[in-house]
């Protein structure tokens, strides 16, 4: 596969996984623990892991003593894989980069990795070509070091413009057909839109599921917009990892409660 080695699916039950900034301020064998305790995975920000200072090779030794699937979020704070200035370009190149390594380092499955953003509104195909670039290359270099990696579809604010399945493909060109793709359920403005990606994107490899509610982006999943009872069957249909997305800086894991007693309460996990 183009970006490396397949997800491997389970097939007996839908694969759910906490995304570590739910936990961001938590030690990692704590968020570990809280993973193994409710038979998930995880999917760590590369970021958290920078912030707070741990070591790659703790993180290994965390996989392999709780066993635990795992994927990468890649780094994406600051960077901009399309950014006018070049420089600014390879920064963000050699920080992904860095991400991908660390992924083959820790075994994970997948690298998740937001595309670029404007620097600025441009009447220009410019933003398109940088990220085709950006795309060859990542997608080149995962391949040397036997990661998968797949790029998300973003939220409709700021100067993001990677914001649906059509602007994805227009970047992709002939990768279309096998680039794995991660779809972000809160980044899609309603169910209709959900559908339609996951019945229209070629390779889906994961979903990514919060809410959004009036411009803000990763609330509570029974909180906002999206009526995730409607789209049970939708997302159990796909088969595909789920990740549980949010961020809490507190301790008293408040966001995390709230959406594994969600999923348990419906009947997800």
């Amino acid at each position: 596969m183009i970006g490396g080695k397949a997800i491997e699916s389970v097939a007996t039950k839908q694969p759910f996984f906490i995304s570590s900034p739910l936990l961001w301020n938590h030690d990692f064998e704590t968020i570990f623990q809280k993973a193994s305790k409710h038979h998930m995975g995880l999917e760590i920000f590369h970021q958290q892991v920078a912030f707070h200072q741990v070591q790659p090779e703790r993180i290994k030794r965390l996989v392999e003593k709780y066993q635990l699937d795992v994927f990468v979020h890649a780094y994406s704070w600051d960077l901009n894989l399309s950014s006018l200035q070049e420089p600014l370009r390879e920064a963000a190149l050699e920080q992904t980069k860095q991400s991908i390594m660390f992924a083959g380092l820790i075994g994970a499955q997948d690298v998740t990795i937001h595309p670029g953003r404007m620097s600025i509104a441009l009447e220009s195909d410019i933003y398109l070509e940088h990220m085709h670039d950006a795309m060859a290359q990542l997608l080149a270099f995962a391949e040397t070091k036997r990661v998968s990696i797949s790029f998300e579809i973003m939220e409709p604010i700021g100067k993001e413009f990677v914001t649906d399945r059509f602007i994805l493909e227009k970047i992709a060109k002939d990768y279309w057909q096998t680039l794995p793709v991660t779809l972000d359920l809160a980044h899609c403005q309603d169910e209709a839109m959900i559908i339609d990606h996951i019945e229209n994107i070629p390779n889906l490899v994961k979903l990514h599921i919060s809410n959004h509610k009036l411009g803000t982006y990763h609330t509570a999943l029974d909180d906002g917009e999206l009526d995730f009872k409607r789209l049970k069957p939708i997302i159990q249909k796909t088969g595909l990892p789920v990740v549980v997305e949010g961020m809490e800086q507190g301790l008293e894991n408040k966001l995390w409660n709230r959406n594994l007693r969600y999923l348990m309460e419906e009947n997800y996990i």
